[in-house]
């Protein structure tokens, strides 16, 4: 759940991917699935355009409690 959701106690779910190229760090591709899903992709998309690596998300202080502080706190890798 989003942390904005946890916070809350509503039972809110938002599915979130980062695909990262693993040699150039470079992020290839972002999925977001559910509530505020518009708003986070249109900034993601920017950030895609402009080159961004991983460690640019890392390195980004997000607007808290929000669903979009996800993307930028995504520190498990599933591959």
């Amino acid at each position: 759940r989003p942390l904005k959701a946890t916070l809350s106690g509503r039972q809110t779910r938002t599915f979130m991917k980062l695909i990262v190229d693993q040699e150039t760090d470079k992020v290839l591709g972002v999925h977001v699935v559910g509530p505020d899903s518009g708003e986070m992709i249109q900034l993601a998309a920017v950030a895609l355009g402009l080159g961004a690596t991983k460690a640019d998300f890392d390195r980004t202080v997000a607007v808290h409690p929000t669903a979009a502080e996800e993307l930028v706190t995504m520190r498990e890798k599933t591959r």
